[in-house]
């Protein structure tokens, strides 16, 4: 019995938001990224994504063609789009999740065979899907942007 393919990048940027926030680790110079231009250039790009942002990300669609969402840029709203091609690395904020080798662009490979640090966060090979970390103690929760009016 053949086993079962490995998770697409979607499933696992699903499955990772279904529980918090993940992070899009991309190549901004690949064909199709839209993102401020400043940010083109860049062989390893990392932008966060989640449902319960303040503020929130209103319009982010998650669709077989990539991501896109109107993110902020230093507090001003940019319409992004990310294809798949363009990502090698998804993690959540603890660093669980899956790394395309085949996907990281060739200059960062050599940085890390010349002993430079991979992209933050603990690989995991994209043919099995994430796997739970050790327990961490307690974190204090966010503050609320919300006050009790009395």
């Amino acid at each position: 019995m053949a086993p079962p393919p490995p998770p697409t990048k979607r499933e696992v940027l699903l499955a990772l938001l279904e529980r918090a926030e993940a992070r899009v680790h991309l190549d901004a110079r690949r064909p199709g990224v839209e993102l401020p231009a400043r940010f083109l250039g860049q062989a390893h790009l990392r932008l966060d994504y989640g449902y319960g942002f303040t503020p929130p990300i209103p319009d982010l669609v998650i669709d077989d063609a990539g991501i896109r969402a109107t993110l902020s840029f230093n507090r001003a709203p940019f319409a992004t789009f990310v294809p798949w091609s363009a990502i090698y690395l998804i993690a959540d904020f603890d660093g669980n999740g899956a790394v395309w080798q085949e996907d990281i662009p060739s200059d960062l490979k050599m940085e890390q065979d010349a002993g430079g640090s991979p992209p933050s966060a603990k690989p995991a090979d994209a043919s099995s899907p994430p796997e739970p970390s050790e327990p961490e103690p307690p974190k204090k929760p966010r503050p609320s942007h919300l006050k009790l009016v009395k």
